[in-house]
């Protein structure tokens, strides 16, 4: 694919000042991207109803980005989808207004895929602020895999040997570009070709689990998933929801219970009894040790399945 214009779509929820400089940053690769493959590249923000005064910010600071309000937080799923519809570029980036670009980002990812022929939705290496690695790729889920990573077992080279973990950590993974399952809805790179076939993400899913799902329908119509390190960006993670990995684990586990219905209606029964039991375990493991915060949080996962 020889034209190379990319839009860029960033969903704001009461996080103004992280979504300022977000937007800074993304405008320092947009100039450098755009003077190295003489390209064109246009912003989308889509403010999901905030309160802070996110959207206003937008316009007085970043007059330059085009700009969807919203009344009301439509989620991620039907937030994105409605952006993507608007874009006319072949490429789509969706980035998470919590997400900082290099100035060689934007740059970077488009060569990869005019170089690899093969790739049709790129993930970038994601760090945390302090610099350290944030896993986010892995292997899409299927029965095995969600019973082991309940079970605390998915990590065991032993298990791993025969079921390819749901969420990897080891270190090699993350270490070169290749093909995976799934990437991090935090910085995905796809041909619009792609979304106008999968239709984009399915929105039933408000938040989590939502870009794993489409993941696994566009390796359902034989598209390519490429992880690719070379491209780095900081994820700060959790700013838009304030932090709250309590919520995100919850949220995931509604996700699952979602994914295996539509995807392996059969086994949703078999799986859930080990996902019962992997919680009860894990409340019994946690109170044991005294933290009884994170134990409430499974106790609630209960509740979810």
């Amino acid at each position: 694919m020889d034209q190379l214009d990319l839009s860029v779509i960033i969903l704001s929820y009461n996080t103004k000042e992280i979504t300022h400089r977000c937007l800074q940053k993304l405008e320092e690769a947009k100039i450098y991207c755009e003077k190295k493959l003489n390209n064109k590249i246009e912003v989308i923000a889509l403010d999901n109803g905030s309160s802070d005064g996110s959207a206003q910010m937008i316009k007085t600071d970043h007059p330059q980005v085009k700009l969807i309000e919203s009344k009301e937080n439509l989620g991620f799923s039907k937030g994105n989808n409605l952006a993507m519809k608007q874009c006319n570029n072949p490429f789509i980036l969706l980035l998470n207004s919590d997400v900082y670009v290099e100035e060689d980002s934007l740059y970077k990812t488009l060569a990869y895929f005019k170089v690899n022929k093969n790739c049709d939705v790129m993930g970038a290496k994601l760090k945390y602020a302090s610099g350290k690695l944030q896993p986010s790729a892995g292997n899409l889920p299927n029965p095995l895999n969600i019973i082991t990573w309940i079970l605390g077992l998915g990590f065991l080279p032993l298990i791993n040997n025969f079921i390819p973990p749901l969420h990897a950590r080891n270190m090699p993974f993350f270490s070169k570009a290749h093909q995976v399952g799934w990437i991090m809805g935090a910085f995905f790179m796809i041909k619009k070709a792609i979304f106008e076939k999968t239709l984009g993400f399915d929105e039933n899913l408000f938040m989590h689990m939502e870009e794993v799902e489409w993941c696994k329908r566009i390796n359902m119509a034989h598209f390519k998933i490429w992880y690719v390190p070379q491209v780095e960006v900081v994820h700060l993670h959790g700013a838009s929801s304030k932090f709250d990995l309590g919520a995100s684990f919850l949220n995931e586990l509604k996700g699952i219970k979602y994914y295996l219905k539509k995807h392996y209606p059969p086994f949703y029964l078999p799986v859930k009894l080990f996902l019962i039991l992997g919680l009860i375990l894990r409340i019994i493991a946690f109170s044991l040790l005294g933290k009884t915060k994170r134990a409430r949080i499974y106790v609630e996962g209960l509740g979810v399945i």
